[in-house]
């Protein structure tokens, strides 16, 4: 017999930003479909809906959600929160630290799912992804960075949510394996 107290509950690990922020590409990396720098990015076709695959993170077999960033596909899932912000161990939000026009619709977005999660997943751990921070991005430029964490870390602070944070990019895969523990 099974005791359900110690049974272990498996990971489950979200991946949610804007469209272009470059999620699928991340996951890529890390299932070794992409497994050596780049001179480009690689060409990719948008993610439709949650693409749902089971893969080896943290030495546990994950459970990992793919959340296409396209409008229709995010009102599907803050309509349906439930069924996609359910049982989540790690929540990681991909910022595109180069898609200054959409920054503030990106920090919108963050803000309406971080209070699903916090809901549904209360013990989902936080980290943010800011990616695109290539070799000639200049992260002073515009400091996306920053403005983000601004508009967001008072909401973070106020309810002593502890979360983390890791620049990434597809030029260097190591800081991408870095922030999901493979490195």
């Amino acid at each position: 017999m099974i005791n359900k107290e110690n049974e272990e509950q498996p990971i489950k690990l979200v991946i949610i930003g804007m469209e272009n922020a470059g999620k699928t590409t991340i996951l890529d990396v890390l299932t070794g479909k992409i497994n050596q720098e780049t001179n480009k990015p690689p060409s990719m076709n948008p993610t439709k809906g949650v693409d749902r695959s089971v893969v080896l993170f943290f030495e546990k077999e994950t459970k990992v959600w793919d959340f296409g960033g396209q409008e229709s596909f995010r009102n599907e899932y803050t309509s349906n929160p439930k069924k996609y912000f359910y049982s989540i161990s790690f929540f990681y939000y991909v910022v595109d630290i180069q898609d200054y026009y959409r920054l503030i619709q990106s920090v919108m977005y963050f803000k309406g799912i971080f209070n699903l999660i916090r809901k549904y997943s209360p013990e989902a751990k936080i980290i943010f992804l800011f990616h695109k921070m290539d070799p000639d991005y200049d992260p002073d430029e515009r400091n996306l960075k920053g403005k983000f964490l601004e508009k967001v870390e008072l909401d973070l602070k106020l309810e002593n949510i502890p979360y983390t944070m890791y620049d990434t990019t597809i030029f260097d895969i190591k800081t991408i394996k870095t922030a999901f523990g493979q490195e």
